[in-house]
């Protein structure tokens, strides 16, 4: 190759090297180094889901026992059968409760033959005192005429005394007599209740969804009614017991949607609502977790009670607003990345909602809600002297124990306000308390025509874990830088 060429080649060499040069940006300077991702801000809707898991079941579920003992001797239900009311689905061997019936109704004609005898003693008894009195009578006219001694009248008089109680003694022995007599009615009775109890029916019409014993099986129902089938009323309407843990709870309310799958479907949802929250708490390897109500239709019989169904509540939900996405207000500037500025006091432009009242103390809660100014004063007065009450009984707990403290205070607030609304202006307070606790503020980034990233202060409401509702601080179109990646000299 001649000189020339080599000449040329180390030219265009030497150029391409000062133009990267020139090109490259200055890694100190922060700005060009970094490739800067962005979401923008605009307006959709925001859905609290809360996960949970449960079990299928019927709506009413009817575990039907034995309370008499016995060998079985006849099964007219099985697994899945259908059954009405009053069906008969079981019978105990009824020998030894017959017997018993028998012998309790040959009791009852022993009381009424009795009865019978008593009877008659009270009509000798009668006629015997009706004799005894003539014959006073008649010795108390000779007595008077003084035709007998006063012997012969104390005699007759003892004898009318004697008839007397003899007549008193067979009325009380026919009144025993009919206490014994509805004494043994009422133990036929009861054996003939426990001779018909032999006879297992269905209390309800429904499907048969278990049966615990055999033809041949004895069943013992000394301490306990064995449980000898289990029925499902209505297959059509069945609930979902959903195990939903203690920082979730707080935003489900009865009426929420609810949609859910089972593994025996894995392609098909579910849909549902809320029917009911339960109080009681269960505390299992440290969890604390509330069941959760699920009502559903089951028009096909598809879910089996003791499915396990994945559950998601719609526990809150905002349509229209301002949304972001949350890796906008996740991010954080690196350490060596693009330098950070302070946004221009006044420069964040409200949202939608604006006019939602800050998270804060006082009674700002109430701002809004038409309560009477009134009122408003009476509930900042007992709040004032509850609160006292209730530092003063924690003492020195209130100073270390600050989650007692808290939930202390929450109560007492909880208690004023019921003392002092109504339950209308109790719930309006409670949705809007329930609304400014979802309520928080964070810094989210912007970059600058210069490179730069502007910080700038977002004041956020419900966030469902992909978008957050902006409340100020941000407009729709607004970007947010959501990621800044450092490019390598490679690239």
């Amino acid at each position: 190759m001649s000189k020339k060429y080599y000449l040329i080649t180390g030219a265009v060499i030497a150029v391409a090297l000062v133009g990267a040069v020139l090109v490259r940006p200055d890694p100190s300077s922060g700005v060009g180094a970094f490739d800067i991702e962005t979401a923008t801000v605009e307006i959709g809707e925001v859905a609290q889901i809360v996960s949970a898991s449960g079990a299928v079941r019927a709506l009413t579920t009817v575990e039907v026992g034995s309370q008499v003992s016995g060998q079985i001797t006849e099964l007219n239900a099985d697994f899945n059968s259908e059954v009405k009311a009053g069906d008969i689905i079981a019978r105990i061997d009824p020998q030894t409760f017959e017997s018993r019936v028998e012998s309790a109704k040959a009791d009852v004609q022993s009381a009424q033959a009795n009865l019978a005898v008593q009877k008659a003693n009270i009509v000798s008894a009668e006629a015997n005192l009706a004799q005894a009195e003539r014959d006073f009578a008649r010795q108390e006219a000779l007595y008077a005429a003084d035709a007998v001694a006063r012997s012969t009248l104390e005699d007759n008089e003892r004898a009318l005394a004697v008839a007397r109680a003899n007549l008193d003694v067979s009325r009380a022995q026919l009144r025993t007599g009919n206490a014994s007599l509805s004494q043994r009615n009422a133990a036929l009775k009861s054996t003939q209740v426990d001779l018909e109890r032999t006879i297992i029916r269905s209390p309800i019409d429904g499907v048969v969804i278990s049966r615990n014993v055999d033809v041949g099986q004895t069943v013992a129902a000394s301490f306990s009614a064995p449980v000898l089938f289990t029925i499902a009323q209505n297959l059509e309407d069945i609930r979902i017991d959903a195990a939903v843990v203690e920082s979730d709870i707080g935003g489900i309310n009865a009426g929420d949607t609810a949609e859910f799958n089972v593994d025996a479907y894995p392609d098909q949802t579910f849909r549902g609502v809320v029917e009911q929250v339960r109080l009681a708490s269960e505390t299992l390897q440290n969890v604390v977790t509330y069941t959760v109500v699920i009502e559903a239709r089951n028009p096909n019989g598809r879910l089996l009670p003791g499915m396990t169904a994945n559950v998601e509540i719609t526990a809150d939900k905002r349509e229209d607003v301002l949304r972001i996405a949350e890796t906008a207000i996740r991010f954080r500037p690196p350490a060596n990345g693009p330098e950070v500025i302070e946004a221009v006091q006044g420069d964040a432009r409200g949202a939608r909602g604006q006019g939602r009242g800050q998270a804060g103390g006082g009674l700002q809660f109430l701002d809004g809600l038409d309560i009477d100014p009134t009122k408003k004063e009476t509930i900042q007065s007992n709040l004032r002297i509850e609160m006292q009450a209730a530092r003063e009984s924690m003492g020195d707990r209130a100073q270390f124990d600050r989650n007692a403290m808290r939930q202390r205070m929450q109560a007492t607030t909880d208690k004023v306000l019921r003392a002092n609304l109504t339950d209308e202006e109790y719930k309006r307070v409670q949705n809007a308390m329930s609304e400014r606790a979802s309520i928080t503020t964070v810094e989210a980034y912007k970059q600058t025509p210069d490179g730069k990233l502007e910080k700038q202060t977002v004041t956020l409401g419900l966030q469902d874990g992909s978008y957050a509702e902006i409340l100020r601080g941000a407009a729709d179109g607004d970007t947010f830088v959501t990621r800044a990646r450092a490019i390598t000299s490679g690239e």
